[in-house]
């Protein structure tokens, strides 16, 4: 959801108004294609379904900071009342396949390390039983540019534990893992 034309993506996405947003993004996801192996998408072997993009409240490239580095400070009711609706049409009722947690943090935790956002929102609340991917290395940014944690290591367990099911991109956080298993 883009509430200011600034954004440097805003051409990716849906107007401002949430409701023609949701309306959009439902007839844009169940009208593309589903492809399984032998032709027609079923349940089964699943190759090719819409994802919904960027989870949550990043609507910024460079300005006035880095995408990367960007915190969101919103509160509750502009989350539910703005942000949410589109996604929820997304998950509910266009029934997308994947979620890109975005590079920002939305009042200081990074999108991709919060698990209220991904287990609590997408899997408790919504019965959502999809994967979650992040935007190109935001997984790894945990640690690199938002400095949320003190190792990389702690951002693939931080990753790992809100609910991320694989990085876009690199494989600097997932080469992690092992040894944040180990470590406990």
């Amino acid at each position: 959801m883009v509430r200011a034309p600034r954004c440097g993506v805003v051409s990716a996405v849906y107007p401002e108004e949430r409701r023609l947003s949701a309306a959009l993004t439902v007839a844009f996801v169940t009208g593309g294609p589903r492809f399984n192996c032998n032709g027609p998408a079923t349940d089964n072997f699943m190759l090719a379904r819409a994802c919904c993009t960027h989870y949550a409240d990043y609507d910024i490239q460079t300005i006035p900071v880095d995408r990367t580095k960007f915190n969101a400070i919103v509160d509750t009711r502009s989350m539910w009342e703005h942000y949410m609706p589109v996604f929820d049409a997304c998950i509910n009722d266009a029934h997308a396949m994947h979620v890109m947690c975005s590079y920002n943090s939305i009042n200081g935790v990074p999108t991709c390390a919060d698990g209220n956002l991904m287990n609590g929102v997408l899997r408790k609340q919504w019965g959502w039983d999809g994967f979650v991917v992040s935007d190109y290395d935001a997984w790894a940014n945990i640690y690199r540019t938002h400095d949320y944690v003190p190792t990389m290591e702690d951002a693939a367990a931080a990753g790992i534990n809100a609910g991320m099911d694989q990085e876009g991109g690199g494989v600097t956080a997932i080469n992690e893992l092992p040894d944040a298993i180990q470590a406990g």
